[in-house]
């Protein structure tokens, strides 16, 4: 076992379990702490992590932290608990996918108890978490960027520092822009070629030679060509949230912020229509 680092990770959920699992098999000590679902946890304690049952008992056992969780609202509910309980110099990596005044906002809370904040929201998908085939997006202070990266390594095939804190963010609001914009592009497309009567699969073996081509199109299309919805692994609900982050950061780009108000429309009318938890890619089906 490697005794520096012993890391509590809080969010062990479709992302974060493979990174846990990362972690663990390049001979990190792990603790974890569940929320809602068991299995997860289950799986992770059985491969050699340590289930604790609060965050005060993460903080005895853990010299550096790990967040991978679903919104800005709970990363600031976790660090309101967390931060002070730490010791000064104690490092915290978010993963989390924030607006950008959410990490000012702990970037300040951060530096009034003398913690080491970075954040380093991810690019990739459940496959990649597990696949230790991530992206960081890093932004911190240049002195903490070696000590964040060593620690993301086993999760990772690259990690990139962006500047200061708040970079990190406005670049993987951006990328998501680009990835969730083109998955909903594919997904209308899909629909659009069912509705007039174009056959999926050639439809998708053609588009692939074309400059439409995209990782979205290769894990949306041959799925729903089997007849599964569940090829991009991203909830409606975090689509919404996500989309209400861009358009809060591209709110003086007006052609895209344009754009972010078709997608952001487009996924609230699914989760009103009751698909919250389903995936983005299940609005395929609604032919």
């Amino acid at each position: 076992m490697n005794n520096n680092n012993k890391i509590g990770f809080i969010g062990a959920g479709i992302m974060g379990q493979g990174m846990a699992q990362n972690l663990l098999k390049a001979g990190n000590e792990v603790s974890i702490i569940a929320n809602k679902n068991r299995r997860p946890i289950d799986e992770l304690v059985a491969l050699g992590a340590n289930e604790v049952l609060s965050l005060a008992d993460m903080v005895s056992c853990c010299n550096s932290f790990i967040l991978c969780l679903p919104s800005s609202a709970t990363a600031t509910s976790v660090c309101d608990e967390l931060f002070p309980l730490l010791f000064p110099e104690t490092l915290i990596i978010d993963c989390t996918t924030n607006e950008l005044v959410s990490v000012k906002e702990l970037e300040k809370k951060a530096k009034a108890l003398k913690l080491r904040y970075v954040e380093a929201p991810l690019t990739g998908g459940q496959k990649q978490s597990w696949d230790a085939m991530l992206g960081a997006i890093v932004g911190c202070d240049k002195d903490d960027f070696e000590l964040a990266s060593n620690i993301l390594k086993p999760c990772c095939a690259q990690i990139e520092w962006l500047g200061e804190l708040g970079m990190g963010a406005k670049t993987k609001l951006v990328s998501n822009f680009l990835a969730l914009g083109t998955a909903t592009l594919v997904v209308e497309a899909m629909k659009s070629a069912n509705k007039l009567g174009i056959d999926w699969e050639k439809f998708y073996k053609l588009a692939s030679q074309g400059s439409g081509h995209s990782m979205s199109l290769d894990r949306i299309a041959p799925k729903a060509i089997e007849g599964s919805h569940d090829g991009y692994v991203f909830t409606i609900a975090n689509t919404v949230k996500d989309m209400e982050y861009i358009l809060a950061l591209l709110k003086d780009q007006p052609d895209a912020a344009a754009l972010t108000e078709v997608f952001l429309r487009i996924y609230k009318d699914a989760a009103n229509a009751g698909m919250q938890d389903s995936f983005l890619s299940a609005r395929v089906k609604n032919k």
